[in-house]
């Protein structure tokens, strides 16, 4: 079995793979930007990329493909999404990481440390450096996949309410990828669900809301103006999602005039950021430079998703997290 890769891999993750068969082959190729080479593409079965930057109909020998990314966006134009062979990401790899950095950023907010980041002497008065507790608080999770329910388990854990909203509310598990003891995978922690439909009703209840969606044509600028002024005034907005699935200009104008009190955002329409955004400036919002996920652990837990797909493959068993071409998730 060749195994293409331009995804990085970690040494002792690369060796596992070879470890599940000696009939398994790894041909490791530099990564991001560069076509796969066609020579290889002729033998391979099976690819882990970034990009798959790559003709299916170079790769007659090829049963499917496994993204380094929880997202599509990267490949979503690619010939592989308009082909039948199966696709799969790392939906789960990523849930604690982008989980914690979500946590931390509304931390950040709630309990000042963004103001005590910038200090550089004893305040003289400590009535900005009053927090508010978390505990007691409602958060909607709008997208509740793998990260927006490690999300809701963080803040279940610190005694808040979750509400989630997702395309489907009646289906409840999660049948991805999990890390030993993540996530929600019965559905059990929300109080109530919500439909997009009802997304503005969710809001409403909402302390906290957090956006862990894809960004797909169904979600584009899906938190508008309406959205927006659903929020209540202290609400706080977080978003490690995908900065198309709000509409930035409703968001600055809310964040200015106090409709709601603040928002964290490591995702943008435009990335990078420019100098000239005024989120930059804005007091109340926290701005990260999309890398939610980006840990010391991102890569090898990547792998190991491929490395149970390839465990699966191996053994005749259906793959993990294969993704609707339709849906586009």
């Amino acid at each position: 079995m060749m195994i293409i890769v331009d995804a990085p891999v970690p040494k002792a993750q690369a060796e596992k793979v070879l470890s599940l068969s000696t009939k398994i082959e790894l041909a490791q190729v530099p990564a991001f930007g560069q076509p796969l080479p066609k020579d290889l593409l002729k033998e391979a079965e099976v690819i882990y990329t970034t990009e798959a930057d790559f003709d299916p109909a170079d790769a007659p020998r090829l049963r499917w493909v496994q993204t380094n990314t929880a997202a599509t966006n990267p490949i979503m134009h690619r010939p592989i999404m308009r082909g039948t062979i199966p696709v799969a990401n790392v939906a789960g790899a990523y849930s604690v990481a982008v989980a914690e950095c979500a946590l931390g950023m509304l931390l950040a907010l709630t309990r000042r440390i963004k103001l005590g980041a910038r200090a550089e002497k004893w305040p003289e008065d400590f009535q900005p450096w009053q927090g508010e507790d978390l505990y007691g608080k409602t958060m909607g999770v709008v997208g509740y996949g793998s990260i927006g329910r490690q999300i809701a388990r963080l803040a279940n854990a610190l005694g808040m309410t979750v509400l989630a909203c997702k395309r489907r509310p009646d289906e409840r598990r999660d049948d991805s990828y999990l890390l030993p003891g993540t996530g929600d995978p019965e559905g059990r922690i929300p109080k109530a669900w919500f439909s997009q439909s009802e997304l503005r009703e969710m809001l409403g209840q909402s302390d906290i809301a957090v956006l862990a969606l894809p960004d797909v044509p169904t979600t584009q600028q899906l938190i508008g103006k309406a959205e927006l002024a659903a929020l209540p005034p202290h609400a706080y907005l977080v978003n490690v999602s995908r900065g198309a699935v709000v509409d930035e200009p409703v968001l600055i104008e809310s964040l200015r005039a106090g409709a709601i009190a603040g928002a964290a955002l490591d995702v943008f329409a435009e990335e990078p950021l420019p100098a000239t955004s005024p989120f930059w400036k804005m007091p109340n919002v926290l701005v990260m430079p999309h890398i939610a996920s980006w840990t010391d652990m991102q890569a090898t837990r990547a792998t190991e998703v491929l490395i149970e797909n390839l465990c699966r493959d191996l053994a005749g068993e259906p793959l993990l997290n294969l993704i609707d071409k339709k849906l586009m998730y």
